[in-house]
């Protein structure tokens, strides 16, 4: 940076501001929506950054004492440069959560610039990092309040790219020292950094065994870099990594010992890093339809999740340079930048964990935006060689770039609004008409309801509740919860069959022993409860027994509470399905739980439509489409009273069919069959209707309710 260092700088912060401004754009939208403020605060839009945000509040107020999930707080580096921002800058824990996103993650312009640098293009780095920091899925997961680890999971990559491409085409050991630094904090700021280090790694050791074979730096990268890819201790690593870095400054090894070492070092770090199969599990944890635990097969949570779901071809082109235009220029840049520079090979991981979204889903398309960006500029850098006349040849790559970066630019802002022309072209080049502007987790109206459990509750307390808002009830109302955002897997059965039960003794005894079990191993429940002497038992037979009046279920020396929240009806299918099948066969039933549609409800001159499905409310029948239509056997009116209390009027139509519930009080409608009609979470939320002996209700909202188990 000796060199023009202050044109250097000048690129850097213009690049920051940019990007920056643009990543604020949703608390400018945001800020005028009332149900999104608590405590005079914008809350976050990211349901996952409550875990990090209660990890910050442990540290610093000492609140989650008797979390077991939050035991290791120390290990999440989120929560603790939170924790400290908000003590030595004396900001609270809600307006870091709401801007850090923004702040850090726009420093991925330092790296993409810095690279442009390196190959004496400064001006190419520039127009890259003006792109790779909004691309579409790189700003999706790091705009104002998605506050997640995504702010450092792209962008350190970036950094610890741009260190091996510096080391490796200057033989620099400084710089090689810190991208292993880099390697060594990349897990403590996100938890599955490894397997993206270990991708590069590998491939930057294959890289200098081709090319470099005969050079002594060869061994030195491979032996520095091994001991900071090791999955020992960090401390351990540090210490060897200083350690090998002063003997090799030193010249105290000499070749032979320097060959021996770097093998030693790679066998290493191959066998603690467990490498394959970590990489090997991430994949077929995104690809498989059913996880089997001890012959237990459960649905594997992956599958239901929006964002790990498969999506098409041209959105993930989309997410990931902003159009399939754009990943046109962006391959064919890559390849040319790999032609040109060799080294540019160990940003191929980065490609091909973005391109694993066509069978992971759209979370994984963020990797590969910052290395597209730099690809696709490029060509354009690579086409301008081809014009004779070098006045004209900056034009060039200006324009690809505006090319480039305007459906980015639309996606965040919105352009354009009902052009027919772009319409038709969307799939190759899109220019969103709307922004993408996403609500907050909760609503004030919902977090109120917390903040009232708070009062009411003990931290010792548990709520049994679906994973999606466990993190959330930590935050606000300071008590656990069985399953979260990072411990959703066997144990979403238990809960799906407590909140679909139709027999309330069952989801009463099953939440205690649950609770209790889980108390007194802080392990995953499921597997404690059905596998016996290390043996599976019949599933469905236990059940029965803990689902009888006979059965006593464990005394707590806390309380158990059922959270119901109204936005759960729009997931209750995918709910259910946790919990619908035969855990000993993997059977899915197909005999229950068959038929289940939530949407609000509008009407169109004389027809009414749930959602885009019209119905017949004369004749009792919804089509759902041409040739196909649910006959309906039972109208139910659900209306809310001011004093809390439920006004139900029902009309029978016929005898067999499905049930549809009208909540005219929130203006939506659903339509089921029995096995949802009957379930705990319809009857208890919708009806009221609950087992007074059993269960006591503490918190009546129209958008939350709460109850307590009686023991």
């Amino acid at each position: 940076m000796k060199k023009n260092s202050g044109l250097l700088f000048g690129y850097i912060l213009v690049a920051y501001v940019f990007v920056l401004v643009l990543h604020l754009y949703w608390v400018y939208w945001a800020s005028g929506i009332k149900e999104f403020y608590w405590h005079g605060q914008l809350m976050i839009n990211n349901v996952d950054g409550y875990f990090y945000g209660s990890g910050a509040q442990k540290i610093l107020d000492n609140l989650h004492q008797y979390n077991p999930r939050l035991q290791d707080v120390w290990h999440y580096g989120t929560a603790v440069i939170t924790a400290y921002l908000s003590k030595f800058l004396h900001i609270d824990i809600d307006t870091l959560m709401l801007y850090l996103p923004a702040v850090i993650a726009s420093f991925v312009v330092v790296p993409v610039i810095l690279i442009g640098y390196m190959y004496n293009n400064v001006v190419w780095g520039f127009l890259s990092a003006l792109i790779a920091g909004i691309g579409w899925s790189y700003y999706n997961r790091t705009l104002a309040g998605y506050y997640d680890t995504d702010m450092f999971s792209a962008m350190l990559p970036m950094f610890i790219l741009y260190f091996i491409l510096y080391s490796i085409k200057n033989k620099s050991l400084y710089h090689l020292l810190i991208a292993g630094l880099l390697v060594i904090v990349y897990p403590w700021l996100y938890e599955q950094g490894l397997s993206i280090a270990y991708a590069m790694g590998i491939l930057a050791f294959a890289y200098l065994l081709v090319f470099n074979y005969k050079e002594r730096f060869t061994y030195e990268f491979i032996l520095l870099f091994s001991l900071a890819l090791m999955d020992i201790n960090p401390w351990v690593r540090l210490v060897l990594l200083f350690a090998a870095y002063f003997l090799i400054k030193k010249g105290f090894l000499h070749k032979k010992e320097l060959y021996f070492l770097s093998a030693a070092g790679f066998l290493t770090f191959l066998v603690t890093g467990n490498v394959f199969g970590i990489i090997l599990h991430k994949i077929f944890s995104y690809s498989t339809q059913t996880t089997s635990v001890e012959g237990l097969k459960f649905l594997n949570v992956n599958t239901t999740v929006s964002e790990a779901s498969e999506i098409p071809w041209y959105i993930v082109f989309d997410r990931i340079v902003g159009s399939a235009l754009g990943i046109f220029f962006a391959v064919i840049g890559y390849i040319l930048l790999v032609k040109k520079h060799k080294e540019f090979i160990v940003a191929l991981p980065l490609w091909g964990i973005g391109f694993f979204a066509f069978v992971g889903g759209l979370r994984f398309t963020v990797y590969a935006v910052p290395v597209a960006a730099m690809s696709a500029v490029y060509f354009f850098f690579w086409l301008a060689e081809k014009v004779k006349d070098k006045k004209y040849r900056i034009a060039v790559p200006l324009i690809g770039t505006v090319i480039l970066i305007a459906p980015n630019v639309s996606h965040i802002l919105g352009c354009c609004q009902n052009s027919k022309l772009l319409a038709k072209i969307q799939k190759i080049y899109p220019l969103r008409s709307y922004p993408y502007l996403v609500p907050t987790t909760f609503r004030a109206s919902e977090v109120k309801v917390l903040d009232e459990l708070k009062h009411k509750s003990s931290p010792k307390d548990y709520v049994i509740t679906w994973w999606d808002y466990g993190y959330p009830v930590w935050y606000y109302a300071d008590v656990n919860t069985l399953i979260d955002g990072g411990k959703h897997n066997e144990d979403n059965y238990l809960v799906s069959k407590i909140l679909t039960a139709s027999n309330q003794t069952l989801a009463k005894n099953l939440s205690l022993l649950s609770v209790s079990k889980y108390v007194e191993t802080n392990k995953t429940v499921a597997p404690q409860l059905f596998v016996k002497n290390n043996r599976v038992i019949n599933v469905e037979d236990f059940l029965s027994k803990v689902g009888s009046e006979s059965y006593e279920a464990p005394k707590l020396d806390r309380e158990v509470y059922i959270m119901l929240p109204y936005r759960m009806l729009r997931i209750f299918s995918t709910v259910a399905s946790f919990s619908n099948r035969n855990l000993n066969t993997g059977e899915v039933y197909t005999n229950r739980f068959r038929f289940f549609y939530f949407n609000d409800l509008k009407k169109a001159g004389n027809t009414y439509y749930l959602g885009p499905y019209p119905l017949d409310i004369q004749k009792g029948i919804m089509y759902l489409g041409q040739n196909a239509a649910a006959p309906i056997k039972k109208i139910i009116v659900v209306a809310y009273k001011k004093d809390g209390s439920v006004d139900i009027k029902t009309q029978k139509i016929r005898n067999k069919g499905l049930n549809l519930v009208v909540l005219s009080s929130y203006g939506s409608a659903m339509i089921m069959d029995d096995d949802y009609l009957n379930s705990a979470f319809i009857q208890m939320f919708v009806f009221d209707n609950y087992d007074k002996d059993k269960f006591a209700k503490v918190i009546n909202s129209p958008w939350i309710k709460i109850y307590k188990i009686r023991q």
